[in-house]
């Protein structure tokens, strides 16, 4: 029978063999992912509901976007690996308390009608066209969020319930008590005046000597300052959002449809155009001068002609004193004021007077808040059109690259022909080096070459973002330690560094008597190389002292006689001796306080919110799953 044929064979070492090769190969083509169950990649879930870790993507990749509009700096947080797995974690976190929070809403019975949704999706203003809700604005701003209407209204009904319960909540919490506000002013306007001693390094540094056997001894002692950087060689592909910008297609028809969906975003505000004197505060017989234009003006002289006789614009007296259009917050504060409260074309401000001498601002035009035509605007609507088809294909091309680079770990030849990207080699190069090209020498990039992980791999990385328009995924060629270099050739600076110590050691005791000296006699006279800045008045967040300092010196003890501190001071061993302390008086503790107001506030509402999302968690069962998040933050990659 075959069924016996096939069952004494299957006992043979040829029948085994082959078996496992047939096994290897499977592994090797990916059929095995088949035959293997597929993972949980819900990373979190919340009773009955669960959050996909497409979910939390998306919410990072919009948190991440804000931070970019936020300026340079902070953009560059993004650049640190380990701050941007801190910044995934925090998203999924707030993720679950909307969910917790959601959660227990609905099971207190809150409900939101019908009529209310429509009332709210009908008041809202990207809904509307000339002033009036325009449904098929509706239907297509809904549509290119990704949703529907049942789900978008249904998203809608369950915001407005969380926002009928928590703001009655978070209004009450976050008004602040007027002693809290009085306390931090108080603090905040306070002045502390001290003498401020440094040493003469040079002075110090004639009498220091420095042996070889002391230069050797600090070497051993301190292997970590003499250490060659770690290298590094790899391959990556760069995806680039600016060069996607060349792969949109661009047509009549779709810059037109984008103009409708999105015509709000190039309205215009109000402007108007300005004509403007100044009478510089420096200049000669100003004040003659300034009663000269006011006589003018009240007796009906044209603006531009007083403009072309008084004013100190060289740049402008000549047009009449026309300085162009300009929106709200586009001129100096005083005069943008002055400017935007004229009432009719024609009118003239009171004189405004300031650091640069007395103003007049004349109103020549106003130019309504409108919207302009397609037509008149064509070419920056087609701008904005590639750019967001670009960053659509952005997104969707990380997660291809992720997708792709993940699942043929072995090298980028599949991911770079199905992006159609080139792959291009680091070549060599060493920790630390911000000399290499871009984006080899940004912090992302580093950290992620010499993670242990990634380097030792030897599959590739995970996919990084550089910043908002690039990112990167690496395979590591070749791999060398940090070493440490031989005495011989680091001598020099071991010298240099043993020295420098010598006189900070120096400085710091030479200082720490005076202090002493001090406190027994304020009289008591200085050492030679010892000399005082004396008086130095001292606020919060003042620019004549170092942050770390200024911390140091508010630190002392206010009621304990000539306390002090020592500490380095921009670079130099300083020594600050308190000599008083002043308390603001009561108009800059009201401005304090006013300013506080809206800040502490948000504080109090922040501290308020945090205090309902830990209460709603408590009554949600809320289960992680740590293989899916690690999916998600790859922190196996980072420790």
């Amino acid at each position: 029978m075959l069924s016996d044929k096939l069952q004494a064979g299957a006992h043979s070492k040829l029948f085994k063999a082959l078996l496992a090769l047939i096994v290897i190969s499977f592994v090797l083509t990916s059929v095995g992912s088949y035959l293997i169950p597929r993972l949980n990649t819900d990373p979190v879930t919340i009773g009955e509901y669960k959050i996909s870790s497409n979910e939390w993507t998306e919410q990072y990749n919009r948190r991440a976007q804000q931070l970019h509009r936020y300026g340079p700096q902070a953009a560059a947080l993004l650049e640190n690996p380990q701050y941007v797995v801190e910044l995934k974690k925090q998203v999924l976190e707030s993720m679950i308390n909307n969910v917790a929070f959601n959660s227990a809403v609905w099971d207190m019975n809150v409900r939101i009608g019908d009529e209310q949704v429509r009332d709210v999706i009908r008041n809202t203003p990207a809904f509307q066209k000339d002033g009036h809700f325009n449904n098929d604005l509706y239907l297509a701003t809904v549509r290119n969020m990704g949703m529907n209407p049942e789900y978008f209204g249904e998203q809608l009904r369950v915001s407005l319930m969380s926002e009928a319960v928590s703001r009655p909540l978070l209004d009450t919490a976050s008004t602040p008590m007027p002693y809290e506000l009085r306390t931090i002013a108080a603090l905040l306007a306070q002045r502390r005046t001290v003498n401020l001693y440094t040493v003469d390094s040079e002075a110090i540094a004639k009498d220091i000597t420095v042996t070889e056997t002391e230069a050797q001894n600090y070497y051993e002692q301190n292997h970590d300052k003499f250490m060659a950087p770690a290298n590094v060689r790899f391959n990556y592909l760069l995806l680039s959002l600016e060069e996607l910008k060349d792969k949109v297609e661009v047509s009549e028809d779709k810059v037109s449809e984008f103009y409708d969906l999105y015509h709000e975003d190039f309205a215009l505000p109000e402007q108007r155009r300005i004509a403007h004197i100044i009478i510089r505060a420096n200049s000669e017989d100003a004040a003659e001068r300034v009663q000269a234009v006011e006589k003018a003006l009240a007796a009906g002289e044209k603006f531009s002609a007083v403009a072309a006789k008084y004013s100190d614009d060289a740049a402008t007296k000549d047009r009449g004193g026309e300085m162009g259009v300009y929106k709200r917050g586009e001129l100096a504060a005083n005069l943008d004021a002055a400017a935007f409260a004229l009432a009719a074309v024609g009118d003239v401000s009171p004189k405004i007077e300031d650091n640069y001498g007395t103003h007049f601002v004349s109103l020549l035009e106003v130019v309504p808040a409108h919207t302009p035509e397609l037509s008149e605007i064509k070419q920056e609507v087609q701008t904005a059109y590639i750019n967001a088809q670009a960053r659509e294909l952005f997104n969707s091309q990380i997660t291809t690259m992720s997708d792709m680079s993940f699942e043929n770990p072995d090298s980028l030849d599949v991911t770079a022909e199905a992006l159609q990207l080139k792959i291009q080699d680091s070549g060599n190069l060493d920790q630390g080096d911000l000399h290499a090209k871009w984006p080899l020498n940004t912090k992302a990039v580093q950290d992620l070459a010499f993670n242990e992980e990634v380097y030792t791999s030897g599959v590739n990385s995970q996919v990084i973002n550089i910043d908002e328009d690039n990112a990167i995924v690496i395979n590591v060629v070749d791999h060398h330690d940090r070493s440490l270099r031989d005495f011989a050739e680091v001598k020099t600076d071991a010298f240099t560094q043993v020295r420098a110590q010598k006189i900070n050691d120096q400085a710091y005791a030479t200082l720490e008597q005076t202090a002493k000296a001090l406190q027994q006699d304020p009289n008591a006279a200085l050492p030679e190389n010892v000399s005082v800045k004396p008086n130095v008045e001292i606020a919060i967040g003042t620019a004549s002292v170092a942050p770390e300092f200024s911390q140091a010196i508010f630190a002392l003890p206010r009621n304990e006689n000539l306390a002090y501190t020592i500490d380095i001071n921009n670079d130099v061993e300083t020594l600050a001796v308190l000599q008083k302390v002043e308390e603001g008086d009561a108009a800059t503790l009201q401005t304090f306080e006013q300013i506080l107001g809206s800040q502490y506030r948000q504080y109090l509402g922040l501290n308020a919110q945090n205090a309902i999302y830990r209460q709603a968690r408590a009554l949600n069962e809320i289960e992680y799953n740590q293989e899916a998040i690690n999916l998600v933050t790859r922190t196996d990659d980072l420790n």
